[in-house]
């Protein structure tokens, strides 16, 4: 039977089968068998035929759909029992965001395979696209091209393109392989390749990584080709053979691992390095485990070769300036309202030998406990302690041992708080020398008392025509520790710290705990903040602060203090403030200021604007006198027009009157590519100048060619925004 019908012409070929029975029932045993049945398929046209049960023909403006998959065509052929489309002339396909163009179309509906002759297509959303002699339908997300190409950009763009004699595409996996190519960018060929293949998605995938390509005046030109092995979901190894022209070849590698209850990553490195005739390695491994519930165990251990490996072959500042590096492991465990741990705990010193420094103690072992228990009334109960044995072979060592207890009684209301806390330190200490010649104990008890109180105000206003709520926040904070010589204790861990304004507040100005500062003191301070009305947010804040001494100070780093009629009653006034000022201003500021003789002892100066998207302007000038340093800084990112971005960092000692790192970069967004230029030269720990060379060449969809400059960037230039985000093509 045939049936004819004149323009507008709709077939619902579900509906059509039911005119057969026999073929209705066999379709109908065949869905029962699947848990989903398939969907109809729609044919419209100007004009059609069908055969029921058999075949359907369409002719002049075909458009055959099912799920979502669409068809349009100047005519088009449905064989229903082998579930097949035959389209021709000039042929549309969309799915899913695909779209494919062609003279002819031959395709089994239900498992996509098939092929479209001189095709053009859209994949990705568009994102991707090319063009074949002809394109091979595998299965579902499956494209096999024959002779063609594919590109990121647009057709007007047309920059770069990815040419092959034969070349396939799973989007089921997210990664493309291509034979017999090469790579053509600006109309000029690159190289060409046997077979490259590639990730579609940024996802993870085993193969040959993009080589980078970098240059350093350590190293000299440095070539790296990765090989990336995708062994599981939740492993994964990164071989890295790299070539230095001055050092010679290094191998390296990377193996992550990642379960339910642990996870890490082990990296190493060696070279035998022609220029020192000696092998030089880099190893880190770093793991990190839920035994149980509330039981954890990490580990963190690295070491280098030698002391300057960092400075040889670190490409950053920040690695470069590493000195101590750790070796520790670290068992831990979390109660309801108590913790503990136990560590062990060394370091490699990398020394300078213009500036030696002392290698800290290895802890071996430490272990750390913490008790709350709740003692009701409101007060709050706290239980801490240490036993440490520390080790040294040049210097004094022993063993520490120190608890804790304290109680406080905190009230507060809506505009006021006091907080008064009692406490005892108790300290012992078995010492012995570098040899193991036993040296006599010590011990030290310390009762600690303190109050903290504060006021809180808050009043209505406006500011620049928005309303506003402004804070007036007095605190007085009062402690006493009574003065014990601890000049002939041991010093393992203690150390001086800097005037902050949390430290106003510490019982301690000194770090670690083996010297308690005797204290007779007050300290002052009101904050003032500045918030908006409606959103909420912060926009200014101001606070001063000071400690004021009613007995001298004793007890000093390294001895004690000697008794003296003139002493400074006050320690040095802090000032901090920052806030958002109009035309995109921020700013923050820190003064420590010494009153008795007008000297400023530290300040911190920064300035930001941030105008618009990838402009911002950062200065900052530090003082600190008491670490000798001073130091300006400028630095930013800002659009050069036409798609260019230049990039520029510059930091200057002027004690040393010398540059402490110079950065400067240009980045390009080509729409469809980027390019990144970058050079970096800063000071190493031997005083010595390092420079780094960057550039980076990304196609879109592709992994990049060359060293990538944005961590260096982000590190250096407060605010930095990535100019060009590689689009993922699924």
């Amino acid at each position: 039977m045939r049936v004819h019908q004149s323009p507008p012409f709709h077939l619902t070929i579900l509906k059509l089968s039911l005119a057969v029975l026999p073929c209705f029932v066999a379709a109908q045993a065949i869905a029962q068998t699947s848990d989903q049945p398939e969907p109809p398929i729609f044919i419209e046209s100007d004009e059609a035929s069908a055969q029921a049960g058999q075949y359907t023909e369409a002719k002049g403006n075909v458009v055959i759909n099912r799920d979502t998959l669409e068809v349009h065509s100047d005519w088009a052929k449905y064989n229903l029992i082998s579930d097949t489309v035959h389209a021709g002339n000039k042929v549309v396909m969309t799915k899913d965001g695909d779209t494919l163009t062609g003279t002819r179309l031959d395709m089994s509906v239900d498992t996509r395979e098939g092929e479209l002759e001189q095709a053009t297509y859209l994949m990705g959303q568009g994102l991707a696209r090319g063009e074949a002699v002809k394109v091979l339908f595998e299965g579902k997300d499956k494209y096999r091209i024959q002779s063609g190409s594919m590109t990121t950009c647009t057709p007007e763009q047309n920059s770069w393109a990815l040419h092959a004699r034969e070349m396939d595409l799973d989007y089921t996996q997210n990664y493309g392989q291509a034979w017999h190519g090469w790579l053509e960018f600006q109309s000029v060929p690159v190289f060409y390749y046997p077979w490259v293949d590639f990730p579609l998605d940024g996802g993870r995938k085993t193969g040959f990584l993009m080589p980078n390509v970098a240059y350093s005046s350590t190293t000299g030109l440095e070539l790296t080709v990765p090989f990336y092995w995708n062994i599981a979901p939740n492993f994964d190894a990164t071989i890295t053979p790299s070539y230095f022209g001055e050092r010679g070849l290094m191998l390296g590698g990377e193996f992550r691992y990642l379960q339910p209850s642990f996870g890490g990553v082990i990296r190493a490195e060696g070279i035998q390095d022609k220029e020192s005739e000696t092998n030089r390695y880099s190893i880190l491994f770093q793991h990190s485990q839920q035994l149980a519930d509330r039981l954890r165990l990490d580990i963190n251990y690295q070491r280098v070769s030698d002391d300057h490996y960092f400075v040889d072959f670190g490409d950053r500042l920040s690695v470069a300036s590493q000195v101590n590096l750790p070796q520790e492991a670290i068992l831990s465990y979390s109660g309801s309202n108590w913790s503990t741990y136990l560590r062990a705990q060394q370091y490699q010193t990398l020394q300078n030998t213009s500036s030696p420094i002392t290698p800290p103690y290895s802890r071996l072992p430490q272990w750390y406990f913490s008790y709350n228990p709740d003692l009701g009334g409101g007060t709050q109960t706290s239980i801490t302690g240490e036993f440490t044995r520390f080790r040294s072979d040049t210097q004094n060592q022993g063993d520490r041992s120190w608890i804790y207890p304290t109680v406080s009684l905190p009230w507060a209301n809506s505009y006021s708080f006091i907080t008064p806390k009692i406490g005892v330190n108790a300290t012992y200490y078995s010492n012995e020398s570098a040899s193991g010649q036993d040296l006599g104990t010590q011990s030290r008890v310390l009762p600690i008392a303190s109050v903290n109180s504060g006021l809180f105000f808050e009043r209505e206003g406006t500011l620049l025509g928005s309303n506003v709520v402004q804070t007036l926040e007095p605190q007085l904070y009062y402690l006493y520790i009574p003065f014990k010589d601890q000049s002939k204790l041991p010093n393992y861990d203690s150390g001086n710290t800097d005037l902050s304004w949390s430290q106003l507040f510490a019982e301690n100005k000194f770090s670690g705990n083996d010297r308690i500062n005797d204290a007779n003191q007050v300290t002052l301070a009101l904050n003032t903040r500045l918030f908006d009305d409606d959103s909420g947010v912060e926009r200014f804040y101001a606070g001063i602060g000071q400690r004021f001494y009613l007995s001298q100070p004793k007890v000093e780093l390294n001895g004690t203090a000697a008794s003296s009629n003139q002493y400074n009653s006050a320690s040095d006034f802090l000032l901090m403030m920052g806030g958002n000022l109009p035309y995109d201003l921020r700013f923050n500021y820190t003064l420590q200021q010494d009153l008795s003789n007008g000297t400023t002892q530290r300040s911190d100066l920064n300035l930001n604007w941030s105008p618009g998207e990838y402009k911002t302007i950062n200065a900052r000038y530090a003082v600190n006198r008491l670490t000798h340093i001073e130091q300006g800084s400028l630095s930013g990112q800002w659009p050069l027009g036409a798609g260019w971005y230049g990039v520029a960092s510059y930091t200057h000692s002027f004690i040393d009157n010398q540059s402490l790192e110079s950065l400067a970069g240009l980045e390009y967004n080509g729409g469809c590519w980027a390019l990144r230029l970058a050079a970096q030269r800063y000071v190493t720990t031997n005083s010595e100048y390092k420079t780094n060379y960057f550039i980076l060449l990304e196609l879109g969809g592709l992994a990049g060619i060359g060293m990538n400059p944005i961590s260096t960037l982000r590190q250096s230039i407060p605010g930095y925004a990535d100019t060009y985000t590689s689009p993922k093509l699924r």
